[in-house]
């Protein structure tokens, strides 16, 4: 079986991605590509955290006028089209949860 240059790249990145994170102020999703058309998963915060954690999304540097505050012990899900940056800050509180994302690069 062969296979072409596209599929075998390692710059393709998964479909599927599952991140067990813990609140710091930096990118934790930072993928630059016109490719990305879709993200669609949820952010889970643990009910171990302190409090609630906001996810921020970012294209090309930018704030999206999209946000979500996810308490502790909840999880909220979101579609954002055009995404390259997620950013979580939970205010100098300890927060830890999960985040999967779902990545279609071709919505249409």
């Amino acid at each position: 079986m062969s296979c072409s240059n596209k599929c075998c790249s390692p710059r393709i990145i998964p479909n599927q991605i599952s991140i067990q994170w813990e609140t710091v102020d930096t990118p934790i999703f930072p993928y630059a590509s016109d490719q990305i058309a879709t993200l669609s998963g949820y952010v889970l915060n643990n009910s171990s955290s302190k409090g609630p954690v906001t996810v921020n999304f970012i294209r090309s540097g930018g704030l999206l006028p999209f946000s979500l505050i996810v308490q502790e012990g909840v999880y909220k899900s979101f579609v954002v089209i055009g995404v390259d940056t997620l950013r979580m800050d939970s205010g100098g509180s300890f927060a830890s949860g999960e985040l999967n994302i779902t990545i279609n690069f071709n919505p249409f």
